[in-house]
């Protein structure tokens, strides 16, 4: 009786043995370089076989061993070297850089014809032709038609609709800089990867950053500065046998290369950022612990880590968007710095700044959209840290067309998962503090608004100084909380927010992000984080809100509205009050050291908001705030010769220079102020002081001009002049 199938024995060897089991038939792991059969055995490994092996041109024959699977070239090398070079000429400039920005600008022409293709590349394989009309559209489009714009991982859009939760909220989109050919970097040209062999070694692999740059060389070295480049996302390592692998495409291989040239300069930037950057964009020298280091840094440097050495593929958008983020701020800052940049290293940096700024970007729009909600939901400080980071990109660079959108966004992050959690853990804490010194600040200069009363405005305003109760704390079970543009004015019981000796309760000090309860709070990080108390912060925030708000009723009246004049005694009353608040903050002394930077700078700030509230609440003359503006200056240049000397601390913050400035109307003064500026900017790169200087100077230009023309009309001050030239000046 025949065995059945079963019965059979089955096979004792594996195919790919090396060359020592396969003579000693027995079965091998397959363990590369040296098999651990033969390393248990003790006899010495004699290796593997190729599966494949090419016949070189000068024709030699294999060796006896290796004759099977043997094949031949289709041209000699000749004939393959030549192709290569045709190729890479045939293209735009050589360069992968300019056809992929020309392959962008053709997919946005208006002008193109509805129906038609756009072939760019080698073997024309990159076609890009349009969605026919849906009247053209017999048959749907096969596999692979199609491409996901948005993000590489989002879901099919054939997948169920419960896979994919996105946003209820409309979140508000980013804006997007458009890029031309002209601007792209040509450093990676087609015959750079045309012309490679596979015989090469390295080949596919991307360069490694030089440790040594990590471990402290020069931002300003030659082989510190290198090309930068934009791509769509990131792409991790392989391990040493993935890259030897060609990639499926010349648009894949080329975003490896770009991916290992953007981070080239990554080490030198984390260290410049780290010993420059941070103490620069605190106010005060507070020492080492700053929540820039702590959490934006540390972040940063794993996901640098992840993507370069771990070569992880799972890294979040939210990460990717703090890692570049953060190094567009130290490139940014090396760009602006004249002092410690050449000409042509800071015309690098301008551009890898750019470059990084862009990456960041485009990788936050992407975690908003894809990752604020689940399956693909990021972590909320990771969202937050890298959107916060983006802002101060903004202060530093000066691109304020970009910063209300980021902090609108910030907003919206914070109140849709950080409020809503029953436990705020510190780490999360640290970044709501930073986000409100970032909102209030730079809010406080912003007078952009379209301040035209519309009927919800005038009917809310009557309805909030009438009712005698609101809850202050925002609900948890709210679907869509409602963001704050401080247009609004929130009434209180017997306006009990601005009394400064009721301390807060402990859910209302952590939900008051914008600080609109001017109560004490036991347990702020304001002074650790800044220097500064919460009690200054919620008097700039409530002076912002209540200036906006009586500047809206005053259009309002003029355009002939009906207004409550209850209302209009309310906002007087509240400005009584808060005048009341901030002269008392402004006389009372302060409990640091008065030989120490933080007393001077104090002083100066507690003078500042003297005069911000005279400027924006009451509008009076500024010779009348000639004393306040004295003290700011005396105070600013004290804190400057306080300052400990050999040290990479930032000049102060440019705020209270801006705000008393401005109103100063004598040679002396002014010529103080500018003195102090161009010091500043001397040994700092932050746009903000150059922007103060700017202002100012023209600002004082027009004052003297009314002073002796024209004494009829009210003196122009800078909210006028910020105004008529549409910008936002941010100081934060």
């Amino acid at each position: 009786m025949k065995a059945s199938k079963s019965g059979r024995p089955r096979r004792s060897h594996t195919l790919g043995a090396c060359r020592t089991c396969r003579r000693r038939h027995v079965k091998c792991d397959q363990k590369r370089p040296v098999c651990r059969t033969c390393r248990t055995l003790g006899v010495p490994c004699e290796g593997f076989t190729s599966e494949v092996r090419w016949i070189r041109d000068d024709g030699g024959s294999p060796e006896p061993e290796d004759h099977n699977g043997t094949r031949r070239h289709m041209y000699t090398e000749q004939s393959r070297l030549s192709m290569s070079t045709s190729l890479g000429s045939s293209l735009v400039s050589g360069s992968v850089s300019a056809s992929l920005a020309e392959i962008d600008l053709r997919t946005r022409d208006s002008d193109r014809a509805p129906v038609g293709d756009i072939v760019v590349g080698p073997f024309a394989v990159l076609d890009f032709a349009p969605d026919a009309p849906p009247e053209m559209q017999k048959q749907p489009q096969g596999d692979g038609a199609e491409a996901e714009a948005e993000d590489p991982r989002s879901p099919p859009q054939n997948a169920p609709s419960h896979t994919v939760n996105p946003p209820e909220t409309p979140l508000q989109p980013l804006p997007y800089i458009n890029d031309s050919p002209s601007h792209i970097d040509d450093f990676l040209h087609w015959s750079d990867i045309l012309g490679l062999s596979p015989e090469q070694p390295g080949f596919f692999q991307p360069s490694m950053a030089d440790l040594d740059i990590y471990f402290g060389a020069d931002p300003q070295s030659e082989a510190a500065i290198n090309a930068f480049g934009v791509v769509d996302d990131v792409v991790g390592l392989q391990s040493n046998m993935a890259m030897m692998t060609p990639p499926r495409s010349a648009i894949e291989m080329a975003s490896t290369f770009l991916d290992a040239a953007a981070l080239a300069d990554a080490p030198s930037l984390f260290k410049h950022f780290n010993e420059t950057v941070v103490p620069q964009m605190m106010i005060m020298p507070l020492g080492e612990k700053t929540p820039w280091r702590i959490l934006n840094l540390a972040a940063a440097m794993a996901t640098y880590n992840d993507l370069t050495i771990l070569g992880s593929q799972s890294i979040s958008h939210a990460r990717l968007a703090n890692l570049y983020g953060l190094l567009a701020c130290a490139a940014s800052h090396l760009a602006s710095n004249s002092r410690q940049t050449v000409a042509s290293s800071s015309q690098h940096w301008e551009q890898a700044a750019h470059q990084m700024f862009e990456q960041a970007k485009d990788h936050m729009q992407k975690s908003l959209k894809y990752e604020t909600r689940e399956p693909k939901r990021a972590k909320y400080k990771d969202q937050l840290m890298a959107i916060c980071c983006l802002i101060e990109y903004t202060v530093i660079s000066g691109q304020h067309q970009h910063a209300r959108s980021f902090m609108v966004n910030a907003e919206l992050i914070l109140r849709m998962r950080g409020l809503l959690k029953q436990r705020i853990s510190q780490k999360a804490r640290l970044l709501h503090h930073v986000y409100t010194w970032l909102r209030l600040v730079g809010e406080s200069t912003y007078v952009l608004h379209d301040y035209n009363p519309s009927n919800s405005f005038i009917e809310a305003l009557d309805v909030n100084f009438q009712r005698h109760r609101l809850d202050v704390a925002p609900r948890a079970e709210e679907p869509e909380p409602r963001l704050d543009d401080f247009l609004r004015l929130e009434a209180h019981d017997a306006d009990s927010d601005l009394n400064i000796n009721e301390p807060k309760d402990k859910q209302t000090g952590l939900h008051d992000i914008h600080l609109q309860d001017s109560r004490s709070f036991s347990d702020t990080l304001y002074k650790q984080i800044y220097g500064i108390p919460e009690t200054w912060l919620s008097l700039v925030s409530q002076t912002t809100r209540l200036a906006n708000a009586m500047e809206t009723f005053r259009i309002a009246q003029r355009s002939g509205r009906n207004t409550s004049l209850a209302a209009w005694e309310t906002l007087h009353r509240r400005s009584v009050r808060l005048e009341n608040l901030i002269c008392c903050c402004e006389l009372s002394p302060t409990r640091t050291d008065p030989s120490k930077p933080h007393g001077h700078m104090l002083r100066a700030l507690n003078a500042a908001l003297v005069i911000f509230f005279y400027r924006r609440i009451r509008r009076v003359h500024p010779a009348i705030m000639a004393a306040h503006v004295d003290t700011a200056i005396a105070s600013l240049a004290e804190f400057t010769s306080s300052l400990p000397p050999g040290q990479s601390t930032g000049p102060g913050a440019a705020w209270p220079a801006f705000i008393a400035g401005c109103e100063a109307l004598t040679a002396p003064r002014r010529d103080s102020i500018a003195r102090w500026l161009e010091n500043a900017i001397s040994t700092c790169g932050p746009a903000g002081f150059r922007a103060a200087r700017d202002i100012m100077v023209e600002l004082w230009q027009r004052q003297d001009e009314h002073l002796h023309t024209n004494r009829n009309d009210p003196m122009p001050t800078w909210i006028d002049f910020v105004r008529e030239k549409q910008i936002w000046p941010l100081f934060c």
